[in-house]
């Protein structure tokens, strides 16, 4: 059985072809739980991961994925901006909470922490890394995401001028 694809009427509009899962009911349902629990999952890696090596780093990739799973199944990015927009805020919040300890005389990096105590989640420790790794897990959604995305967009039947 051969896939060929008919030729357009003339005058018809030629667009950019869907991706070919896009309209598959069963992936568009099975997609929202697994996104919402990727996210969740994601949220607890960065949360418990300032204490461990890689949370940001871990729970970015996490939210990269899902959010691709989400791009395949619905054909559009479930952000609304320009996942490349989401580095530099991540390099300088990354940077900033290593350069105020130094200003304050203490040594690049050096992380600080505490307790607080609330009524919904009782006694819990907050420490300066999360912010550093909020920091790393912006860098590594929007890089993820901008290549990912790009490489989504690359048509192989295009010819540049090299091309015979």
């Amino acid at each position: 059985m051969s896939r060929e694809n008919p030729t357009p009427a003339p005058g018809a509009r030629r667009g950019p072809t869907p991706p070919p899962l896009t309209g598959d009911p069963i992936l568009r349902t099975v997609s929202r739980a697994v996104f919402a629990l990727v996210i969740l999952f994601a949220l607890l890696l960065l949360w418990r991961g300032h204490n461990a090596p890689g949370g940001g780093f871990i729970a970015g990739l996490m939210t990269a994925c899902a959010l691709i799973l989400h791009r395949i199944a619905y054909g559009h990015s479930a952000l609304r901006l320009d996942p490349a927009r989401l580095v530099p805020w991540g390099l300088a919040l990354s940077f900033l909470t290593g350069l105020v300890p130094y200003l304050l005389g203490r040594p690049f990096l050096k992380s600080d922490y505490g307790y607080l105590t609330t009524a919904l989640t009782g006694k819990f420790e907050w420490a300066s890394a999360l912010l550093f790794d909020l920091g790393v897990y912006l860098v590594v959604v929007g890089a993820s995401l901008a290549i990912a995305y790009g490489l989504a967009e690359v048509n192989p039947q295009e010819r540049v001028e090299d091309d015979q």
